[in-house]
């Protein structure tokens, strides 16, 4: 093991996925530690007609504190606290006990009020408990707890359908990459290879990049309507202005020596794409499209939340309104999918390239 701590050493693949492992495990326990719910207990205090009078409390510890003004807030422990409210005409007292049992729900809870009237003057006080389970270290409006994310998943399956909103965006993704991996290669081996069309083409080609497909969603609802189809040609745009250029930049990394060896053998020039062009441009444009698995995510996010019907973006939507743990799964789930893209891939690399894998 001392191996893995030495600059430059290779390691077994064994070590690597039990680091790996080791190192999810620091993640969800530095996540947890982080999150850990503590409850929280508060105390507000207002006034209504007369003036503000001045908040004063003691606790068992005989720890005193004055405040003045309203919508004065207070953290609260587990004891007893005598309370005294007064202004410059009337006087209130109350004494209570904050109980271990107090839960999240007593958030609309008064347990004591007080009227007095003196000289026309009349003074109502409300104490105000507002007891919820925050993170220990960050808010769970932030980052929610991990067995919360968990049991998130149950609702999602049962009230929003997860399977079926899963499928639809997979669907989209498989159909929009088909779509431009197709356009890609035909185009891209016409402007690689054929010098008039690479002079016409290839640099308004490459400019396309520079253009923000979230600022074109609408085109595509115009040119395609807001229904599925909509969304599997914008996924498809999305990754043909990328994947396009680069199989024109891997057509032109072909090395001449290879080239001219074709031609001396006497290969045609379709056996000088078949034999030569293909298998070098294909082998490298697998790794480019496994690169781009990851932005296209992206992209059906925003198509799905361009209408808001199927999708897990629809979903994702919905959940920025609600909970914090429902959209944490949410993105978890798209790693997990993006994960298992990516091993396939790896696996259609080396069953169809192995000689990427072959060394001297």
């Amino acid at each position: 093991m001392k191996r893995v701590f030495i600059i430059g050493e290779n390691i077994s693949k064994r070590d690597s996925f039990l680091i790996e492992i080791l190192g999810l495990v620091l993640i969800i326990l530095i996540w947890g530690i982080t999150t850990y719910p503590v409850r929280q207990t508060h105390l507000s205090f207002r006034t209504i007609n007369g003036t503000a009078p001045v908040y004063q409390w003691t606790n068992d510890l005989s720890f005193s504190e004055e405040f003045n003004g309203d919508n004065t807030l207070i953290d609260v422990e587990n004891t007893t606290y005598k309370f005294l409210f007064k202004d410059s005409a009337a006087e209130y007292q109350a004494e209570v006990t904050f109980p271990d049992t107090l839960n999240t729900t007593a958030y609309e809870q008064f347990f004591a009020t007080g009227q007095r009237n003196a000289d026309s003057l009349e003074i109502e006080i409300y104490v105000k408990v507002e007891s919820k389970e925050d993170g220990w270290l960050v808010s769970h409006g932030i980052l929610p707890f991990p067995i919360h994310v968990l049991t998130s998943y149950g609702v999602l399956f049962k009230k929003f359908e997860l399977l079926t909103h899963t499928a639809y965006s997979l669907f989209i993704n498989i159909s929009g990459y088909l779509i431009a991996i197709i356009v890609s290669i035909i185009f891209g081996y016409l402007i690689g290879l054929v010098p008039f069309f690479k002079a016409l083409l290839y640099r308004w080609v490459t400019t396309i990049r520079f253009i923000p497909l979230n600022a074109i969603t609408g085109l595509f609802a115009v040119w395609f309507g807001m229904n599925t189809h909509m969304k599997v040609e914008f996924l498809a745009f999305g990754i043909i202005v990328y994947l396009l250029p680069v199989v024109v930049q891997r057509i032109t990394e072909v090395e001449r020596v290879y080239i001219q060896t074709a031609y001396t053998l006497g290969a045609t020039k379709w056996q000088q794409i078949r034999y030569v062009y293909w298998p070098h441009v294909a082998s490298k444009l697998i790794d480019d499209i496994r690169v781009l698995t990851a932005i296209s995510w992206t992209y059906i996010i925003i198509a799905e939340l361009y209408n808001k019907t199927y999708g897990i973006g629809t979903i994702i939507y919905y959940s920025q309104r609600m909970q914090t743990d429902m959209l944490f799964a949410l993105l978890i789930l798209i790693i997990f999918i993006g994960i298992v893209q990516d091993f396939i891939f790896v696996k259609l690399d080396n069953f169809l390239f192995p000689y990427k894998k072959v060394t001297r």
